[in-house]
């Protein structure tokens, strides 16, 4: 079984990395990542993150400094952005065989458990962007598994590699990060009846975990008049309590979206729940501690203000968890059933490419490319499902690798076909670049583009008109040279400069979203601007 495991893991390792760089940085998310480790690396300046010239503590520096590293290695580009996340995948399917084969001591269950987790669409979704759920979850899977190792073998490097993971996570995310492993602990004890456990070993590995997670918080703070405030408050009680970055979305909103990121095992899971729930609980085992980390983890988001999809990456390890043990114990006719639809939904995905290159829409669509796409697939998935008997339930778990790998082949050509239509504003940056010699002046009305610095190599002007991710946190700037590259169109002064700007003198450019219109002083501005170009969603005067 080990064997198949590497395998499986060098398959997914290869597949994630193929053709990583081939299409440009999504907004805003990836974008602000990328653009803020490329500022740390030129600007030499690991302490303090800025984007576009001002300082951004938003988020702890860990996704940063990974992402640095990776721009020293593979250099500043889309490759070097997001490949620590394709390998941070990996080790998630590692961990997730190795904490499944301390739980349940079945090797064969364990692999199906990384087949499964590798499975769900989410965790493609966390890798093909830069965030820093991709990481956090990493850690946490560290984290529980060291954790795990320590209370079956007793020795204290094991425990000391807890907490520095937990260390990780606080300076990856914040304190947020802290609820799965506390919740996993606590339940464990309580159910198996244990006591807190008080050693030398333990303290020591506390002061470790809080001389990690404070590390980059006191060093900022010292130089940061006000940091502390703005981290408390603004970063943890806002976010949790109010919809500070227009994130608020209602409390069955992961109810909804959960059934189609974790296709199709969440459907066959609410069955198996609905059956085994009594007995879960009576047993009062690893599936009632895996069940009460999940819930508690879940209802927390839910309670949340501010939600986004990737959010609810980590509970994905334990519903794989759940599947491979549900997986075990099913009959033939549901193994085949879990097998025949894995191949409906790989058809079901390489013909709808097809079919998108005869219908009437805006996406580009390479027919001789998606025809290749269809027959790999689809032949793929037939002869597995035909050469595979019914029962081997780890059938299931290799259709769904392949039905994962039809997406991610399948996203690589329609994402590097489609920039624009991904939110990527590359296409628009060449377009500066060929008409400016490097050499321009580029304003974007009221919205941050990150990005376009990023592919630039040149700072950008934004014009702030009241959006909210126009207005920076600049309270904590030492100087005013920041005023250079915001400008306030509230501010007289400021609206009076934009007047003032000679387009003579060097190539400029005015970007704005089609859906704005501009104001009285950016119109004057505009009409500067002899020539106009349309990129998807957005304007370019120049």
């Amino acid at each position: 079984m080990r064997n198949k495991l590497y395998i499986f893991l060098t398959i997914a390792f290869v597949s994630l990395i193929l053709m990583l760089g081939s299409w440009g940085l999504t907004e805003s998310s990836e974008a602000r990542y990328a653009t803020i480790a490329k500022e740390m690396v030129l600007n030499n300046n690991f302490l303090n993150p800025t984007l576009l010239g001002i300082k951004h503590f938003q988020k702890p520096p860990v996704t940063y400094y990974i992402t640095a590293l990776s721009y020293k290695i593979f250099g500043i580009n889309e490759f070097g952005a997001r490949f620590f996340m394709q390998l941070a995948l990996v080790f998630q399917i590692f961990l997730v065989y190795k904490i499944t084969l301390l739980l349940y001591k079945n090797k064969k269950i364990a692999f199906a458990a990384s087949l499964i987790y590798f499975s769900f669409p989410i965790t493609i979704i966390a890798v093909r962007t830069l965030t820093t759920d991709a990481f956090l979850t990493t850690f946490m899977l560290a984290g529980g598994y060291f954790w795990l190792r320590y209370k079956q073998d007793s020795k204290t490097y094991f425990l000391y590699l807890f907490y520095f993971f937990l260390g990780l996570i606080i300076e990856t995310k914040g304190p947020v990060g802290l609820i799965i492993p506390i919740s996993f602990i606590a339940s464990y004890k309580i159910i198996n009846k244990e006591k807190i456990e008080i050693s030398i070993h333990q303290f020591l590995g506390f002061l470790l975990f809080l001389g990690i997670s404070s590390a980059w918080y006191i060093a900022v703070i010292v130089k940061n008049e006000g940091l502390f405030d703005y981290f408390f408050y603004n970063q943890l009680v806002e976010r949790v309590s109010e919809n500070k970055f227009r994130r608020g979305k209602p409390f069955w909103y992961y109810l909804l979206i959960m059934p189609f990121i974790g296709i199709p095992w969440l459907f066959y899971l609410i069955f198996y729940l609905k059956s085994n729930l009594k007995s879960i609980i009576k047993e009062k085992g690893t599936n009632l501690i895996l069940l009460i980390t999940f819930l508690v983890f879940f209802t927390i988001l839910s309670l949340s203000t501010s939600k986004l999809v990737l959010y609810v990456l980590p509970l994905f390890f334990i519903l794989a968890i759940y599947s491979a043990n549900f997986l075990s114990k099913c009959q033939e006719k549901v193994i085949k059933s879990i097998s025949n639809l894995y191949v409906v939904l790989i058809l079901l995905i390489a013909s709808s490419v097809v079919m998108l290159f005869f219908l009437d829409t805006d996406i580009s669509i390479n027919l001789t490319y998606a025809l290749i796409n269809l027959l790999v697939f689809g032949l793929l998935s037939l002869l597995l499902n035909k050469f595979i008997y019914n029962t081997n339930y780890l059938k299931p778990g290799y259709l769904g690798v392949l039905f994962i790998l039809s997406i991610l082949f399948t996203s690589i050509h329609v994402f590097k076909e489609n920039e624009l239509n991904i939110n990527s504003v590359k296409p628009m940056a060449e377009f500066i670049k060929a008409h400016s010699n490097n050499n321009s002046e580029v304003f974007v009305y009221n919205y941050l583009l990150p990005s376009l610095s990023f592919y630039l190599d040149e700072e950008i002007t934004t014009i702030n008109n009241g959006r909210y991710t126009t207005q920076r946190e600049v309270q904590f700037q030492k100087n005013d040279k920041w005023k250079k590259y915001l400008i306030n169109y509230f501010d007289k002064k400021d609206r009076n400069r934009i007047l003032s700007i000679s387009t003579k003198e060097k190539p400029t450019f005015l970007i704005k979203l089609k859906k704005e219109t501009l104001p009285d002083t950016l119109i004057l501005f505009q009409q500067k601007l002899k020539h106009k170009m349309n990129f998807k969603k957005f304007e370019v005067y120049y």
